[in-house]
């Protein structure tokens, strides 16, 4: 991870599938990336297996944080994700929406769902989230904070999100809670300074609901947020942003 002094441009892993049907999704990533003022590294053409096991190596050393894109559970981007998990890169994760499960090993990450028809507002709203991110990487987490210690917060935010929503989404317990997110701050995708952010705010209510994987759910929590911080109305003291 970055320090706060370093001056090197902060570099983004976008990791995603390279199959037919993901060209557009693929050119608005890059186009984001760059309107972010951030440098991005991925795969641009298909590579032998020790070629690629290789790139994806050297590419994750090089890295500030990741963008990954595990749709339809694609097995090379999964297979990804887990090696940068053990280097404890802060990492994205895209969630299109049209499926409609994804893996339990993601609860607790920061996500930005996307729709193919939309992504014009995808790649606004991607911008702001890898903006937050990126600042979140060259800052000191806070070595001292435990998961538990997010619990209430979480809580109160379930209680407006179905409040507001009309949905009644229910909720584990606080030692699951604290097994979701304690396993996610483990290899760096959830960081204690995400915590009062957007991003944060999404992502402790993903580590708290039964629900978290199913698609559905996961993008009403995003749209839910992004609606609160669009309108002003702020999240339990987070900062609204500019979407």
């Amino acid at each position: 991870m970055m320090n706060a002094r370093q001056v090197d441009p902060i570099k983004v892993l976008a990791l995603m599938p390279m199959l037919a049907g993901y060209e557009a999704v693929r050119e608005t990533v890059a186009v984001t990336v760059e309107n972010a003022k951030l440098e991005l590294v991925w795969l641009e053409e298909l590579l032998e297996d020790w070629e690629w096991l290789d790139w994806l190596y050297a590419s994750i050393r090089q890295c500030d944080i990741v963008l990954a894109n595990p749709s339809r559970h694609n097995a090379f981007v999964m297979y990804e994700i887990g090696v940068a998990r053990a280097h404890a890169v802060p990492t994205l994760v895209m969630l299109d929406r049209e499926d409609s499960q994804l893996s339990g090993s993601l609860d607790g990450a920061p996500f930005r769902p996307y729709s193919s028809t939309e992504l014009d507002t995808f790649s606004r709203r991607l911008q702001t989230d890898l903006s937050t991110l990126a600042r979140v990487a060259v800052t000191e987490a806070d070595a001292t904070s435990d998961a538990d210690d997010h619990y209430p917060d979480a809580l109160r935010l379930l209680q407006s999100f179905n409040d507001q929503t009309g949905r009644s989404l229910q909720r584990v317990d606080g030692d699951a809670f604290e097994a979701r997110l304690s396993h996610s701050r483990s290899h760096g995708t959830f960081l204690p300074s995400l915590a009062g952010t957007p991003l944060g705010a999404a992502a402790l209510l993903a580590a708290l609901v039964r629900s978290s994987r199913m698609v559905d759910t996961m993008s009403a929590i995003r749209d839910w947020v992004d609606l609160r911080v669009h309108d002003g109305g702020g999240l339990n003291g987070f900062q609204p942003l500019c979407l």
